[in-house]
């Protein structure tokens, strides 16, 4: 008995139920992302007005026990949303890549990689540095994978300028990320902000350069 044909037509409607899948995945990592950026942002307003106030009010303020009470706070209410948002930021990278199976197959593993190096060492900046690692090797393949032209890849622009733009966007925030996290008291760290920003502002120029193609 020969093997059933189908026609491109019947192949894509078979394909389409992944696409409402993935575009769901993308919109709920956007909005956590928004989301996480917006707390972190009120939290950095309301405590900046808090310590103008009390500065105003208490002679010597950032030199008393309040403002190290203060700092210790603010430190434990951000602690969570950084993490969240790293790890957030890391599960946006390997959707270029990767189908949707798989996609939940290297995101686990991430995570678990993360987990288990935080559990060994004791350290949280250990586990977030090699889950933020891990995220930095898959974007830069997506990089030189988009440069290059490789199919299969999943971005919302058409445009390869605006694809390779979006590319070096997010690596430039993992790097920013990763600095942060694994680079606090290294001479390093300023070198790591100065090619996370470099990373950045390339990729927000192209990203906009090709719209303006595009327009």
């Amino acid at each position: 008995m020969l093997d059933e044909q189908h026609t491109p037509a019947e192949e894509a409607a078979v394909e389409a139920p992944s696409a409402p899948s993935r575009n769901a995945w993308d919109f709920s990592l956007m909005l956590l992302t928004v989301a996480l950026l917006g707390t972190l942002g009120v939290q950095s307003f309301l405590g900046t007005l808090y310590v103008w106030w009390q500065a105003n009010a208490v002679a010597g303020f950032d030199q008393s026990p309040a403002y190290a009470r203060y700092i210790s706070a603010m430190n434990a209410i951000a602690a969570p949303q950084l993490v969240a948002l790293v790890v957030v930021m890391g599960l946006c990278v390997p959707k270029r890549l990767l189908s949707r199976n798989a996609l939940v197959i290297a995101s686990v593993a991430m995570l678990t990689l993360g987990a288990m190096l935080w559990l060994l060492s004791g350290s949280l900046a250990v586990g977030l540095g090699a889950y933020l690692a891990v995220s930095g090797l898959i974007q830069v393949a997506v990089v030189v994978l988009t440069l290059t032209g490789a199919r299969g890849l999943t971005f919302l622009s058409d445009a390869r300028l605006g694809r390779v733009g979006s590319g070096l966007l997010h690596l430039g925030f993992i790097t920013t990320a990763l600095a942060v996290v694994t680079l606090q008291h290294s001479p390093l760290l300023l070198p790591g902000f100065l090619v996370a920003t470099g990373l950045t502002v390339v990729g927000t120029a192209m990203s906009f350069r090709a719209r303006r193609v595009v327009g």
